[in-house]
């Protein structure tokens, strides 16, 4: 079976690449070596792994260079269908890919181009998505402070609250190092957050 850091490779060679594209890399590589055929259940489940440790990312054509704001408008409608087939992996921040001495052979069978990521949209995507961890955190606080919690509020408590704020934190500073440019000016906003935790526990005298 082929490594996590053999598919993080893949990835990097081709620059973004579709679901159906890396099972056949990992199959056609795995053919090629004569070695068992992997399942499709084990490739996602490595994937799911990969996306997860932040080894892989997952874009859209919209981070992609060459897609013009016609293309995107044409793709309207059925807007969860065309999540599904609109993804691609690109490597993160935690990647270390490995590429297989095999690769390019496999590239040339299976006739696979190179995709470019466009580094602004990119930036524009993650820069956002963080900004919406950050208004999520700040809402649990503001329920925790309240007193409010319930439902599925529950689970929200002063140790969780710091163990997102640590993973938000974490996330952060990945992004930035990873990002051309990064998010200077996040940092500070991303702080605060830590204050207004430290605060809650005082209060309770934590």
């Amino acid at each position: 079976m082929v490594r996590p850091e053999e598919i993080e490779g893949m990835v990097d060679a081709l620059g973004a690449v579709t679901h159906k594209e890396i099972v056949e890399l990992v199959q056609e590589l795995a053919y090629t070596r004569e070695e068992d055929m992997p399942e499709v259940e084990d490739i996602n489940d490595l994937l799911e792994k990969a996306v997860n440790e932040h080894l892989l990312e997952i874009i859209t054509s919209k981070e992609l260079k060459g897609t013009d704001e016609e293309d995107e408008e044409e793709k309207e409608g059925n807007v969860e269908e065309e999540d599904k087939k609109d993804s691609y992996y690109i490597i993160g921040p935690h990647a270390f890919p490995d590429f297989p001495f095999d690769l390019s052979e496999v590239i040339d069978i299976l006739k696979l181009d190179r995709r470019e990521v466009d580094p602004e949209k990119l930036a524009a995507r993650f820069s956002k998505e963080l900004e919406n961890s950050i208004i999520k955190l700040r809402d649990e606080i503001g329920i925790f402070a309240s007193g409010e919690c319930g439902g599925d509020d529950t689970s929200i408590d002063l140790p969780t609250l710091e163990q997102r704020y640590s993973d938000l934190l974490n996330l952060y500073y990945d992004y930035d190092s990873w990002i051309e440019g990064g998010f200077p000016d996040m940092e500070n906003e991303i702080l605060s957050i830590s204050k207004q935790i430290d605060a809650l526990g005082a209060a309770q005298d934590i």
